[in-house]
């Protein structure tokens, strides 16, 4: 039981900081130079044609119960780009664990090139809230990395190039991935991140498509592309780090070759490429996440 409660909690906070939380922009296919290999074959221009507002809704289900609610919203225009992640457990989940996470990302575009301007991500778990700021100069390169702990506050501004270097925040570097897809049609590539202690990449592997019907749980219906989405850890993890979080979800679903899976498609024809369902298979049951509601301006 002490297991099975260890894995939902690691993957209710998986499902929200790599599944949900991405999105992408209707782009043109053209790729942007870049020194880092993991993003040389990707299509990652930024290239909105008008501003756009999208509110995404999401329910997600743990073991058949109704364990987490998640909304993310996003501004985006041709310079600039915003976005918000709010998450919380609900009903029995929500009462044996208690959490809430935020993230939130601003940016601009400089010729196709996404740049991060300030990323904050907050979560609280019973009485602990831990909080992250990055803050980046104009060209997109990591300043500082502010982390408050409870009553501490840690300011890092020597941090070392290897970790950040051509890297992104998390809500940025599911943009890129979002992106790559539309841009491909194909889920592929591998787009790194830097969080202000650990750097990885999230990687993408087609698994073909899939059509789905609407139901009661899910308000998207129609075809979907399939993905196998894995984190691959680079710098700054300890060992620890694999029995807790992504990882341990990560880890547990590969020994029964069921990788985490994520469906990515077009609400409709004009609509940019979201999540549309995301699924963690374990021996203890499933976390499934739904796209409930959508909102567009």
């Amino acid at each position: 039981m002490v297991k099975a409660k260890n894995f939902y909690k690691s993957a209710l906070c998986a499902a929200v900081a790599a599944g949900i939380g991405v999105f992408a922009l209707q782009a043109q296919a053209d790729p942007l130079k870049t020194k880092n290999p993991d993003l040389q074959q990707a299509a990652l221009r930024y290239d909105i044609q008008a501003p756009r507002k999208l509110d995404l809704k999401y329910d997600v289900y743990a073991g058949g119960f109704h364990a987490l609610n998640a909304q993310l919203e996003m501004d985006l225009d041709k310079k600039a780009y915003d976005m918000s992640l709010d998450a919380t457990t609900e009903g029995f989940i929500g009462k044996i664990f208690p959490w809430k996470a935020s993230m939130e990302t601003s940016g601009h575009a400089e010729k196709g090139k996404l740049m991060p301007t300030v990323s904050t991500s907050r979560s609280s778990w019973r009485d602990k809230v831990n909080t992250t700021e990055l803050s980046y100069d104009r060209h997109g390169n990591l300043l500082k990395a502010t982390t408050h702990e409870g009553a501490k506050t840690t300011v890092d501004r020597d941090i070392d190039k290897k970790m950040s270097a051509d890297a992104v925040d998390i809500l940025t570097g599911a943009l890129l991935m979002l992106q790559n897809t539309k841009n491909t049609d194909k889920c592929k590539g591998s787009f790194p991140v830097f969080d202000g202690h650990r750097r990885f990449n999230i990687t993408l592997k087609d698994n073909g498509t899939e059509t789905l019907d609407k139901s009661r749980y899910s308000s998207f219906s129609g075809k979907a592309l399939r993905c196998t989405l894995t984190v691959q850890p680079v710098a700054g993890f300890k060992p620890k780090d694999q029995k807790r979080g992504w990882l341990a979800v990560q880890n547990h679903t590969a020994k029964r070759h069921k990788l985490p899976t994520i469906w990515l498609a077009q609400i409709d024809e004009k609509s940019p490429v979201v999540p549309v369902r995301m699924e963690i298979s374990s021996e203890y049951g499933s976390v499934v996440a739904h796209l409930s509601q959508s909102k567009k301006d």
